[in-house]
């Protein structure tokens, strides 16, 4: 699985900003996952807060800045990809 995260994706929607993170599959399938809040730096806290409880992205991963690629804590140790 591939995940990536980009707090600049984080955009305006009516009354809330929407953050967002996009998942990849070996298999092809795809998934969005999306964080809300009253702020833009308030969905991406939520966003992260919540791909950690779910085992996705290691506690040290920031979404600031650049498009970030993340890999799950079991894949930490193979040498492909960054995290």
């Amino acid at each position: 699985m591939e995940l990536y995260i980009n707090s600049s994706w984080t955009e305006l929607y009516g009354h809330a900003y929407i953050a967002e993170a996009l998942a990849w599959s070996e298999n092809g399938n795809h998934a969005t996952i999306f964080a809300t809040g009253d702020t833009a730096d308030g969905a991406n806290t939520k966003l992260l807060n919540a791909l950690r409880e779910l085992s996705l992205i290691p506690d040290a991963v920031s979404a600031q800045g650049e498009l970030n690629k993340v890999r799950r804590r079991d894949d930490l140790g193979k040498p492909s990809g960054a995290y």
